[in-house]
Parts: C-alpha cells; sequence; structure tokens
C-alpha cells in the first residue's frame, strides 16, 4: 500500500506502517513548540524490538522530536506513534553518518535487533567519529528454568551439529512433510558444535540412519536461508516457520511450512501451535527481553530448544529501555 507522500511501496495494509519522509511525520504526530524545553532535540532510534517502540513514545511524549528507523516492518511490533519513521537502509556506514548531520541529530539510540550483527558493529564502531551522545540496549539473555530442555550455541553451525545430534522424535517417526532433503543437498557439513552448554536433556543415539525432525523454526524470513543445512543429509527435518506477511520469503515456499502470523503471548495458543504441527523441537534466536510463550509451550511439551546466541559486544550498554530514556532525558536537561 503506497500512501500519500510515501518514500517507499514495499508495505502492506497488515504490516500497519506509514512510510514519510524524516521532515514529516506520522499522523497524530506533533512537533514540540518553539518554546518546550525538548525542542531543539532530535533523537534517532534505530529500532528493532519492542523496548525500542516504548522507547520512542516515551521520548517523544516528553516533547523530544524522534525518528525511529528501522530496516523493515515487523507484524510483532507496530510503529511507534508521535514519531518520525525512517524505513530502509541508509546506505552503510557514511550513509548513517551523512544522515545524523543533515537531519540534526542530536543523540542517537542503538535498540536494534540483538542478531542484527552488521548494524550493530557498525553503530559502536561510528558512535566516536559521530561525537554526539550515543546510548545502546543489550537486553538480558534468556535463561533456562525448570523444565527447559536447552542448548545455547554460537553459530548457525554449532547449532545445526547440535540438532542433528539428537535422536528421533520420542513419539515416533512423523509422516512427511512439505520439506525434501534435496532441496539442500548442496548445503555445507555442519561444523562440530564445540559450545560447553549441557543443559539440555537430548538423547545421545549415533545411529545416523533416517530422522524426520518437525522444527519450529522461529528466526525470521531473512535469516531462513542460513538453516536449511537442517533438512539436508542426517537431519532431513520439516521446517514450520513463521511469517507475518504473505508476500515474504516466497523463495522458500518449496522448502518449508509457512505459518502466517505473529508469534502468539498467550501459553495455550503457542501450544495449540505446536501439537497441531506435531512439532518435535524449537529452534530460534536468544533475543533477550521478556522471555515469550513459545519458550513456556517447548517446556510445557518437553521439547529440546536449540537457541542462537547474538554476537558478543564490547562497550557499555544499558539493560532496560527506560534507563535509556532516563539518560536522554538528563542529556536535553529534562530530568
Amino acid at each position: 500500500m503506497t500512501l500519500p507522500g510515501s518514500t517507499s511501496s514495499s508495505l502492506t495494509a497488515a504490516a500497519g506502517w506509514w512510510v514519510v519522509p524524516t521532515n514529516a511525520r506520522r499522523p497524530g504526530a506533533q512537533h514540540p513548540g518553539a518554546q518546550h524545553p525538548g525542542a531543539g532535540h532530535h533523537v534517532l532510534i534505530l529500532g528493532g524490538t519492542r523496548d525500542a517502540r516504548q522507547l520512542a513514545e516515551a521520548l517523544a511524549a516528553q516533547g523530544l522530536r524522534v525518528t525511529f528507523a528501522l530496516h523493515k516492518p515487523t507484524g510483532a511490533v507496530p510503529p511507534p506513534s508521535g514519531c518520525s519513521l525512517h524505513l530502509g537502509s541508509f546506505g552503510g556506514e557514511e550513509g548513517l553518518a551523512d544522515f545524523i548531520r543533515a537531519q540534526g541529530v542530536t543523540q542517537w539510540v542503538n535498540a536494534l535487533h540483538p542478531h542484527a550483527a552488521t548494524m550493530q558493529a557498525r553503530t559502536i564502531k561510528l558512535a566516536p567519529a559521530v561525537g554526539l551522545p550515543f546510548h545502546r540496549l543489550e537486553r538480558p539473555l534468556w535463561q533456562p528454568g525448570a523444565g527447559d530442555r536447552w542448548s545455547r550455541h554460537d553459530s548457525v553451525e554449532a547449532l545445526i551439529a547440535g540438532v542433528a545430534r539428537i535422536g528421533p522424535p520420542a513419539h515416533g517417526k512423523p509422516e512427511t512433510a512439505t520439506v525434501t532433503a534435496a532441496a539442500a543437498a548442496t548445503a555445507t557439513d555442519a561444523a562440530t558444535d564445540t559450545d560447553t552448554d549441557t543443559d539440555t536433556d537430548t538423547d545421545t543415539d549415533t545411529d545416523t540412519g533416517a530422522r524426520r525432525h518437525r522444527l519450529l523454526l522461529t528466526v525470521g524470513p531473512q535469516s531462513l536461508a542460513d538453516f536449511l543445512p537442517l533438512t539436508g543429509p542426517g537431519i532431513e527435518a520439516a521446517l514450520f516457520t513463521r511469517r507475518f506477511d504473505s508476500a515474504r520469503g516466497e523463495a522458500f515456499d518449496h522448502l518449508v511450512t509457512w505459518i502466517d502470523g505473529s508469534p502468539d503471548p498467550d501459553l495455550a495458543t503457542e501450544t495449540a501451535l505446536i501439537e497441531a504441527h506435531r512439532i518435535t523441537a524449537l529452534v530460534t534466536k536468544n533475543s533477550g527481553g521478556p522471555r515469550p510463550a513459545k519458550l513456556d509451550a517447548a517446556a510445557t511439551a518437553g521439547l529440546p530448544v536449540f537457541l542462537l546466541n547474538p554476537p558478543r559486544l564490547a562497550g557499555p550498554a544499558y539493560s532496560r529501555w527506560s534507563d535509556i530514556s532516563d539518560a536522554v532525558l538528563a542529556v536535553a536537561d529534562l530530568r
């Protein structure tokens, strides 16, 4: 759906995103008046999490000019109100620096998704050169609790190797699903897992015969290609993965079974999804923050969970968006 004044036509009505030039504002947004204490402050928030949205709305409510930037829209996180929106690439490191200068940004915030590795590294590298107050959010990672059968991995290759080591599903070999092993026959062999996590109580059956796991793969369509070796020799899993927009991921239609919709915060709903698709294991990214219902649903069902850790980043960071809000307001002399 393209809107008057839009800078892009790559959005869907279901996503709920308005794309506007950064010198304009989404309907309902108000520029602070010239006499408002926050009128001279422009905060750029690089988003990708619910925390980023909450931060943007909180700062806008305090009268600061806020631009919320996102590489791609996500149905799981609606756009913040009261903010300008920037959607898409900045054009690399130089483009981001140019944007900050041209738009008169006075502070900027990295509240990116923790697995947005390229952009995460770019902001940390660029921050000293930009020379403006820079704040980074790093949410505490999810931790296992009672009933969890987790293994945590620092690379996709290690995670895939971990999945390859688990035995056949406890309830027996499921029926053949949409995915075929031939689809990933040329994929590189998974590397040996050197991670030290020992908190997953998985079968250690060394039989390398046919296995047919049905994996709920919640890594996002943009990362799907990295996990296709899960369908290859030695694992031959059927993949079930979510998308909020049926137009996304069409190139993988022959490789996966799509579940259209966003993650649900309701445990019963996520449990029903696992049961309906006869899921035998969950593969996901450890994104930190509030524990999602899918992890509780997997624990309830007794399923093994394979988590990909985000890249480890250097430098100071805040664990809560509210602390960043306080820091931004303090710099703006509004605290």
